[in-house]
């Protein structure tokens, strides 16, 4: 597993062909840099970047 600095849970299935749009939330827009994505040990997930601060906000999805 990557290191985080933020958790986000979203009610949407994962989607390979989504996985590079931008995120929708207004919360998460300024994390536009796509790190990885894929299956873990905890499900799928997408991992993005705010390039500004270097944060990194792991997205989780439903399986």
């Amino acid at each position: 597993m990557l290191r985080f600095d933020l958790r986000v849970q979203t009610n949407h299935q994962f989607d390979y062909c989504r996985v590079y749009d931008n995120p929708k939330e207004a919360d998460l827009l300024r994390f536009s840099r796509l790190i990885w994505f894929g299956y873990d040990e905890q499900g799928p997930a997408v991992y993005r970047e705010d390039p500004k601060t270097g944060e990194v906000v792991r997205i989780d999805f439903l399986h």
